[in-house]
């Protein structure tokens, strides 16, 4: 048997590529690379959309309402059109599930919108309304590159052993994304109350970003499959599983009204512990993350043994009883009780995410339904990070905790209706 041809020239003529081309062993050895050029994109992708979400919601809230003392109730109203651009989630799954040939495109496009975006929003904080429209194109360029990526995901994710695998890959690169802005916050701000070092600490983290750049080198094109096997689907199963996703969507949404407390919790951290505290929470990071990637891990191992829907409920139960002992915690007590949460919320979004996705792929439009869990955290964004921030101003922190905490509980509800999986 002749020797396999492992360097495919795909740049020559036709003819060449013709011949040249060994089906099916060569085709094999193109999906191994595009498998490897995925794995990239989504670690560089998840790193920088982590790190930016972390300034957004650990670093810059602090600073707008401890630095700058801003007024609450217009951030509030500001928060709710900026927030109000993540519903657009859907609709974008159904375009790129009609017009995914288009996908590379616009992802790339949306990554140069990303990053004027992000360097806006992290510099325009004095300034709100402005701040406000800044964010509003930060989300939307965050929210054109997760969904395109998520069309990726779906497509790769052929069976439960790669679905998870690749789950893990973008949490792990999340978490490490997640870490940089805490590293370079104990690096730059020396002294929290001093205003230039905010701005020294947000224009390195704009720097952080620009590894997002190489997401435009992946992610290739789509190369014919060894076969393709037509998946039909009866109206009565799409009817099954959409109800499904309707109540994984419902759980979603309400297990995510913790943030209430999002935008206030650091400036609290601050007012109750002082920059000791708040170092202390920023030090612990990393630690944090890495608790949430081990959740990750086990939430994929014990899925083999126990249904996912099981394994969600019990874990709601664990991460709601946490919340609510927050309220009673002092500082060490506290660190644990949040590094205790991010260990459970990895258990947790691997199982909800792998389990929406299996959901999906028996339904026509995947991506749509795939989106559901994004949708579902967008009306928990717009309804409950705005809603704190303007309670924030009335009321305790750690009242907030409690509403969050009850809330919580009535996320266990519609897992009941769910069909094992």
């Amino acid at each position: 048997m002749k020797r396999l041809k492992y360097k495919i020239e795909l740049e020559g003529e036709n003819s060449t590529k013709s011949s040249s081309f060994n089906f099916p062993a060569d085709l094999l050895i193109i999906e191994s690379r595009k498998k490897s050029l995925n794995y990239i994109g989504f670690f560089v992708v998840y790193f920088t959309l982590s790190s930016i979400t972390a300034y957004l919601t650990i670093y810059l809230p602090v600073y707008l309402l401890s630095i700058l003392n801003v007024n609450r109730s217009e951030l509030a109203f500001i928060q709710i059109f900026s927030f109000s651009v993540l519903f657009i989630a859907p609709l974008l799954g159904f375009f790129f599930d009609k017009y995914t040939q288009y996908k590379k495109t616009i992802i790339n496009f949306s990554i140069f919108l990303f990053l004027f975006s992000s360097l806006a929003t992290l510099l325009s904080g004095s300034m709100l309304h402005i701040f406000g429209l800044c964010l509003a194109l930060n989300l939307l360029s965050h929210e054109i590159i997760t969904v395109g990526i998520s069309r990726i995901l779906i497509e790769s994710s052929s069976n439960e052993k790669i679905k998870d695998r690749n789950l893990i890959i973008i949490n792990v690169s999340s978490n490490i994304g997640g870490f940089i802005p805490s590293f370079i916050f104990l690096l730059v701000i020396t002294d929290i109350f001093n205003s230039y070092l905010w701005t020294n600490f947000f224009l390195l983290g704009s720097i952080s970003l620009i590894p997002i750049l190489i997401a435009i080198f992946c992610f290739k094109n789509e190369y014919p499959a060894l076969e393709k096997t037509k998946v039909e689907v009866t109206n009565e199963n799409k009817k099954f599983h959409y109800y499904q996703i309707l109540f994984v969507t419902v759980s979603f949404i309400l297990i995510w009204s913790d943030k209430l407390y999002l935008y206030p919790f650091t400036s609290w951290i601050l007012s109750q512990f002082g920059q000791i505290g708040l170092k202390s929470i920023s030090s612990s990071y990393g630690f944090f993350l890495i608790l949430n990637t081990f959740g990750y891990i086990l939430g994929h191992k014990i899925s083999k043994k126990f249904q996912r829907k099981n394994i969600i409920l019990i874990m709601n139960v664990l991460y709601i009883s946490l919340i609510f002992l927050m309220v009673f915690s002092n500082l060490i007590f506290l660190i644990i009780i949040y590094a205790l949460n991010w260990f459970i919320s990895g258990i947790i979004l691997l199982n909800y995410t792998s389990l929406i996705i299996s959901i999906s792929k028996n339904v026509k439009y995947k991506t749509v339904s795939y989106q559901m869990l994004r949708f579902a955290v967008a009306i928990a964004s717009i309804i409950f990070i705005p809603m704190g921030t303007f309670l924030s101003s009335i009321v305790l922190t750690e009242f907030l905790f409690l509403i969050a905490g009850f809330l919580s509980f009535f996320s266990l509800i519609p897992l009941f209706f769910l069909k094992s999986e």
